[in-house]
């Protein structure tokens, strides 16, 4: 049995290296501790049909909880920047219509930053 748990540690640290996602490394510690636990009933063929529905229930469950954790964090703002809509197109001179379009861009690019801004320190320091 203590070979059997060895044997078990050094493959999961090995596999592990392979591992992409969490939803690959739930499927891996999850299918190894069903199996662990699946062997633990029955006997003979019990055992082994046991360990193999372990196996199965234990990989399905942790893929779920991989896929799970995979999931980013969605944060939705509900303020809008402010679209051009052409605002200056009432403007005949070309050069002021000009100054006037890159003032409006100017405001959008700043209210894109201060979102980015608000969503970092969100997710970074939790301060939402």
């Amino acid at each position: 049995m203590k070979k059997l748990l060895v044997v078990a540690a050094v493959s999961a640290i090995v596999l592990s290296g392979c591992v992409v996602t969490n939803q690959q490394g739930g499927t891996l510690v999850g299918a190894g501790l069903g199996g662990l636990l699946g062997s633990q009933f029955g006997g003979g063929t019990g055992q082994l049909a046991a360990t193999g529905l372990g196996v199965l229930a234990g990989g399905l469950l942790g893929s779920q909880i991989g896929q799970h954790m995979d999931q980013p964090t969605t944060i939705v703002y509900n303020n809008a920047a402010p679209q051009l809509n052409n605002q200056c197109s009432h403007i005949k001179n070309d050069g002021v219509r000009s100054s006037c379009e890159r003032g409006l861009a100017d405001r959008a690019r700043q209210v894109q930053r201060l979102a980015e801004q608000k969503a970092y320190q969100c997710a970074r320091y939790g301060k939402c």
